[in-house]
């Protein structure tokens, strides 16, 4: 081997660092920082370019030829759990810690690690979720309980299609027509709302947080990868809304149009144990240990609160950015403070503000044709994604989080 070719170790240990980041739903710009941070520690001169589905790496030594590499991935999901100990084996290498290979086999050793919550823990969390979403919706207690019992039944579809990968193509939309049929099914039996039982219980499937991850890339001049994400939540939101349309009609044929009345909500103060449901439920279903329950609860907390004292001098729609300024600044205090990835705070937070459910709502409502009066739900959409976009990166400016390297910017 050339004294100007980087050592084979040196350079594996950045590639699959950045497939692993990339794997465990970290954004674009995040998996090149910290491939950079890691190629300079290790005495290379590295280009990256992170995408969707591929990451393209140039690394050489100082001085010598540069060769590179094209990886193929896949958008990975969320675990927070596994994300943490990553960022340590990261940390650990740069700070000279331990070499290349001993971070090789820590990065293998992360993700052959069973996933912090079981497969069934995902059931009881699709119910919270459902059933936790639904005082916010303006449902009572009817649809609160149609929502939670839904809410295992889409559960149930989830681990189906864990297991079924040719049903993982179509679970979305086939999740939201069954969904949507049952919901009808409560409302016939029950008197329930079918629309916000049927919303609550699809809240985990709404692709609201990768919206705002989209336009947070794009924002960051990460327009290739940004562009790929943004058409893709809007190419699975457009199959959602044909599984809700496919839904409401099979549902309207075989128990009848549903209830005229309208649901009485339940009491404001219901709210706050509805927050602490959503919050543990949120944190099952991005797979956080047990010890990092207490910052995904307080991250929830803090969005809510954020929001709420920004409705007071905003519009609603705007009022977004308060609840993610707040939220991303507690992020950052607490990567700053525990060197852990600011997402461990941040996502749960971003989870109750993201605007998946006024997207789906308003493709639901074209696919009735009431494009005049309603197809402003989609633009609100995107102000509320601008919104939580705009307040990542205020808040990086006024603390930013732990950096490796200088990049252009850090949300």
């Amino acid at each position: 081997m050339s004294d100007c070719e980087p050592a084979p170790a040196s350079r594996r240990f950045v590639l699959e660092l950045g497939r692993a980041m990339h794997a465990l739903g970290s954004p674009s710009y995040r998996v090149e920082d910290s491939m950079v941070a890691c190629a300079q520690a290790l005495g290379m001169q590295g280009s990256f370019f992170a995408t969707p589905t591929a990451i393209f790496a140039e690394l050489a030594a100082a001085g010598g030829q540069a060769a590179t590499t094209l990886l193929r991935v896949q958008p990975g999901e969320h675990d927070l759990g596994k994300l943490a100990d990553l960022y340590t084996v990261r940390n650990d290498v740069v700070g000279g810690l331990v070499s290349a290979d001993d971070g090789l086999l820590r990065i293998a050793a992360v993700l052959g690690r069973p996933a912090s919550q079981g497969p069934l823990a995902s059931l009881p969390a699709y119910a919270l979720t459902a059933a936790a979403a639904a005082p916010f919706l303006g449902g009572g207690w009817v649809e609160i309980a149609c929502a939670g019992a839904i809410g295992l039944l889409v559960g149930a579809l989830s681990l189906a299609a864990a297991r079924l990968p040719r049903f993982r193509r179509v679970f979305e939309p086939s999740a939201c027509a069954a969904a949507v049929f049952a919901a009808y099914a409560c409302a016939r039996l029950f008197g329930s709302d079918p629309g916000i039982a049927s919303l609550a219980s699809i809240v985990p499937l709404l692709p609201g947080l990768t919206f705002t991850t989209a336009l947070a890339e794009l924002a960051m001049r990460h327009l290739a990868a940004g562009s790929a994400r943004l058409l893709g939540t809007l190419a699975l939101l457009l199959t959602m809304a044909v599984g809700v349309g496919i839904g409401v009609r099979l549902g309207q044929l075989a128990f009848g149009p549903g209830p005229e009345q309208m649901p009485v909500p339940v009491a404001d103060f219901w709210q706050v144990p509805a927050l602490f449901a959503a919050a543990v439920s949120f944190a099952v279903l991005l797979r956080a240990r047990p010890a990092q329950f207490p910052a995904a609860v307080a991250s929830v907390l803090c969005a809510f609160a954020g929001s709420r004292l920004g409705m007071l001098v905003f519009e609603r729609e705007l009022a977004a950015f308060v609840g993610a300024l707040s939220v991303s600044l507690c992020a950052n205090l607490y990567a700053r403070w525990r060197r852990a990835p600011a997402a461990v705070v941040r996502t749960p937070g971003l989870l109750l503000l993201v605007p998946g459910s006024l997207g789906l709502r308003g493709l639901t409502v074209l696919l009735r044709q009431d494009v005049v009066h309603r197809a402003d739900l989609a633009f609100q959409m995107l102000l509320v994604g601008s919104a939580l976009v705009a307040g990542m990166l205020v808040a990086s400016v006024l603390l930013p989080p732990p950096l490796d390297v200088e990049p252009e910017s850090a949300a």
